[in-house]
């Protein structure tokens, strides 16, 4: 099995300085602590991605704050080739209440800038690395 293509993921970047994780039950991410996002579809831009998978997976409203970057997550786990073009982006919540989306995501959970469950899935550790750096946190 392969998958592949542009997704989107977000920082949502809460009071006490905490991130918003989810914990994916579906391949290749199965196990592993997240941020939120997903793959473009057809004809859409990465920015309106982010929002509308962070609605999806956690039901909550976000608004676009910066981009972080852009990375490549390749490999094979568990016989599942993947080969990911993530853009990151931090987000702020500006309505709805986390509703877990319970066909994908396992888990949701707040965790503090210095007690990030490790490891997360593919790129996202250096994701939040340089979100740190950027705001120097």
């Amino acid at each position: 099995m392969r998958y592949s293509g542009v997704t989107a993921t977000a920082i949502i970047f809460c009071p006490g300085n905490k991130i918003l994780l989810i914990k994916r039950n579906t391949l290749p991410f199965r196990g592993f602590w997240a941020l939120p996002g997903g793959k473009l579809e057809v004809g859409e831009i990465v920015e309106h991605t982010c929002v509308r998978e962070v609605k999806e997976e956690v039901g909550v409203d976000v608004k676009i704050v910066c981009r972080i970057g852009e990375y490549h997550e390749f490999g094979d786990r568990e016989g599942v080739v993947y080969d990911y073009y993530p853009s990151c982006f931090v987000v702020m919540v500006v309505g709805g209440q986390v509703v877990r989306q319970e066909s994908e995501v396992q888990e949701v959970g707040l965790f503090g800038l210095d007690d990030l469950p490790c490891p997360l899935a593919f790129e996202h550790d250096k994701m939040i690395s340089d979100f740190r750096r950027m705001f120097n946190l």
